[in-house]
């Protein structure tokens, strides 16, 4: 009974490196109303820290010292000498006998900034750690923190991975207030809400979510809530962390969390009622719910005359199918089905194929797994050179296999498209979701045959149809079928045609997008009779 009693400790009780970061902390400690006591506790608390620099002066002509902490490369030293010391000694009334609490130190000396008091060493020490500077008067207790946060940080510019032809020129950047005020500049309104989240026992990362008040489901809205507070680890070092610890299904193939550095898509999707999520450190916001229709969906597609659109979306849709199926489908025709195949095709098949050492299965796996080290190595090179590997060594791999006759012509063709519809995918997760679907379809179709490839897509669509992303089905509105929602999924209608917001996310009371402009006309007709 003791042992299983110890075993049960030991399971609840925290691990000895989080225990260390817990007592290295500050637990709720008040600020003393000793300088001395405050400076020492802060030396003792950042030991070994030299990029926390402390400065002590006085106040005036008085013997009143003050202490201003702050992390250099965090805090802009010229605004601590403009607005911090200029203030405590040159515009501070001099006068040796005069007496200062922490009302008129706050109002009249450190008016030029901004400035918050504080109590205790938790909040103290949060505010020094996140770039602002302290100030501690002797005699007081309690210190005053000032917002004078500036490092350096990319500026706004075009994402590299949604480049348009048409439309913003604007993207996220590693600055969370930068990327808050992107959003509120193109909405502004008061039910644009967006609540502040810190997540990381260390790293305390700031997490903010976003939403219209009026139009976003308040279920999802709490349903997001809930399960960001509920994160506990260590830190945060980008989205994709978020993204994974709250999602429905972590071990899934298809991502149910849509990402995106673009500031025009993520305010498009605040007003189909969907939440959004930004995180500090990183260019891409999270948005969810989504379905997988719209993982095909480009930011440029509602900028494009809706016909243009509409042929697009198509290739889109057909290159997900080219690139998961064709390398299965010349295995199944070739070493299965090759009845299927026009007479003048076999012939020249069977001449190529007379002195290849390899099955089609093997050739095929052969010539993907070469493809998909041409591509990594294309994204982890400089740019110039990663070019230069990815489409010279193609050709070069490609054409020097069918000389060498190790692999057949027709599937180089055949895993060049199957390049070129991963390609079409505008989203990078699901692109490599795709990348992936091949092989489990190429290894059925190998062993079965179509019978391996009709069985294996079963199992896939069984898969999606389980699939949620946050409580809103990954197949909607196609399955659930609803013809209403079809407006902007396979294909987009003209803007004109949109009135209404998709009804998996918005609010059923506000389903309103917008009021026909040929209604409008018809009033002005009225009028005028």
């Amino acid at each position: 009974m003791k042992r299983a009693i110890k075993k049960l400790i030991r399971k609840v009780s925290p691990p000895k490196s989080m225990t260390q970061s817990m007592n290295n902390s500050s637990n709720g400690k008040k600020v003393y109303s000793s300088l001395k006591k405050n400076h020492d506790y802060l030396k003792n608390l950042f030991k070994d820290c030299d990029d926390i620099d402390f400065r002590k002066i006085k106040i005036a002509d008085s013997s009143i010292t003050v202490l201003i902490v702050y992390v250099d490369g965090l805090a802009a030293q010229e605004t601590i000498g403009a607005d911090i010391v200029k203030s405590l000694t040159v515009l501070a009334p001099k006068s040796k006998d005069m007496r200062y609490s922490k009302q008129n130190i706050h109002d009249s000396l450190l008016s030029t900034a901004q400035a918050e008091e504080q109590d205790d060493f938790d909040n103290v020490v949060e505010s020094l750690l996140g770039g602002e500077a302290l100030v501690f008067v002797d005699g007081i207790n309690g210190a005053f923190s000032i917002d004078i946060r500036s490092w350096e940080g990319r500026s706004v510019e075009e994402p590299s991975n949604e480049q348009t032809i048409r439309g913003p020129r604007e993207g996220f950047t590693e600055t969370l207030r930068f990327n808050t005020a992107l959003i509120r500049r193109r909405l502004k309104n008061n039910d644009l809400k967006m609540k502040h989240f810190k997540v990381g026992r260390q790293s305390k990362t700031d997490v903010v979510i976003t939403y219209f008040a009026s139009i976003a489901d308040d279920t999802v809205v709490r349903e997001v809530e809930e399960r960001i507070k509920k994160i506990d680890i260590d830190g945060v070092l980008e989205s994709s962390y978020i993204e994974e610890l709250i999602e429905e299904r972590t071990i899934s193939i298809f991502p149910q969390i849509l990402n995106t550095e673009r500031p025009d898509r993520a305010v498009g999707h605040l007003l189909e009622g969907k939440v959004v999520i930004l995180v500090d450190n990183t260019p891409f916001a999270l948005v969810l719910p989504v379905t997988l229709a719209q993982f095909f969906h480009s930011p440029e597609d509602h900028y494009n005359r809706y016909i243009y659109t509409f042929i697009t979306r198509i290739f889109r849709f057909a290159g997900f199918f080219l690139a998961t199926c064709l390398p299965a489908i010349y295995v199944i025709l070739t070493s299965f089905r090759y009845e299927m195949i026009p007479i003048d095709i076999i012939f020249s098949i069977a001449e190529t194929r007379e002195e290849l050492p390899f099955t089609p299965f093997m050739e095929a796996l052969l010539l993907e797994v070469i493809v998909e080290f041409l591509r990594e190595a294309t994204l982890r090179l400089p740019g110039p050179i990663g070019q230069t590997i990815g489409i010279v060594g193609a050709l070069v791999i490609g054409e020097a296999a069918v000389q060498a006759r190790l692999i057949s012509p027709i599937l180089v063709i055949f895993t060049a498209t199957t390049m070129l519809g991963s390609f079409a995918i505008p989203n990078y997760n699901m692109a490599s979701s795709v990348r992936l679907l091949r092989f489990p379809l190429l290894f059925a179709s190998g062993l079965l045959g179509g019978f391996g490839f009709v069985l294996t897509w079963m199992v896939i669509f069984i898969h999606i149809c389980n699939l949620q992303s946050f409580g809103v089905p990954f197949l909607q509105p196609f399955s659930p079928l609803k013809l209403s929602e079809q407006r902007d999924n396979i294909f987009r209608a003209p803007i004109r045609w949109m009135r209404r917001r998709p009804v998996q996310t918005a609010k059923t009371e506000n389903l309103r997008r917008q009021i026909g402009v040929e209604n409008d006309d018809e009033k002005t007709r009225k009028k005028k009779d």
